[in-house]
C-alpha cells in the first residue's frame, strides 16, 4: 500500500479539533489539536498528541498540567489561528481577544466560551513517531454549551452539516 493511500485512509478519521493551554509563569500559550482522546475512565484521563517543536509543549513540560479546550463548531477562526501561529511569536490570547476564565484545580485558565474544559495533570509522556503523547488526569471539567463540537476530517477543519 502506498503512503498517499494510507494518508487517505487516516484522513478519514473524524477527529474532535480543540486547544491545549498551558500557563507556567506569566506565559499563557494555546495550541490547536485533532489528535485527542478519552484514555481511561477510572481515573478519568484524556491522551493528546503534540508535536515536539510546539512552543505549548515546553510550557506543559515545566508545568505539569494542562487544560484541553474543545472547540464549538462556530470556533473554526480560533482553531486556524492558534493552529499556524507560534506563542513564541504572538500573545495568541490577546490577539484573538479571547475570553478565559479560572480554572477550578490547575493555573492553566479555561476558555470561557469552549464546548467544555477539561482541567488535567500530567501522568504520562511519551515519544512515538514523529508526536509526543501526553496523558492528562482530568481533575475537574465545565461545559459551557451545547454547540456542535468542530471537527478536523479530511485533514482540514470541518463542521457537523458537512
Amino acid at each position: 500500500m502506498s503512503n498517499v493511500e494510507i494518508t487517505r485512509a487516516l484522513g478519514k478519521i473524524a477527529c474532535p479539533c480543540g486547544l491545549v493551554g498551558v500557563k507556567k509563569g506569566e506565559k499563557h500559550d494555546l495550541t490547536t489539536v485533532a489528535w485527542f482522546t478519552q484514555q481511561s475512565s477510572n481515573p478519568p484521563q484524556v491522551m493528546v498528541s503534540l508535536h515536539p517543536h510546539r512552543y505549548v509543549l515546553e510550557l506543559l513540560d515545566a508545568a505539569g498540567e494542562f487544560v484541553l479546550s474543545i472547540l464549538a463548531d462556530d470556533q473554526e477562526d480560533i482553531a486556524a489561528f492558534c493552529g499556524t501561529h507560534s506563542g513564541r511569536d504572538v500573545d495568541k490570547i490577546k490577539e484573538l481577544g479571547l475570553a478565559t476564565e479560572p480554572a477550578a484545580m490547575v493555573t492553566t485558565p479555561r476558555v470561557k466560551d469552549a464546548l467544555a474544559n477539561l482541567e488535567c495533570r500530567v501522568s504520562g509522556r511519551y515519544q512515538k513517531g514523529d508526536h509526543v503523547i501526553i496523558v492528562g488526569q482530568v481533575v475537574a471539567a465545565n461545559v459551557s454549551n451545547d454547540k456542535k463540537p468542530l471537527l478536523y476530517y479530511e485533514h482540514n477543519i470541518a463542521h457537523w452539516d458537512q
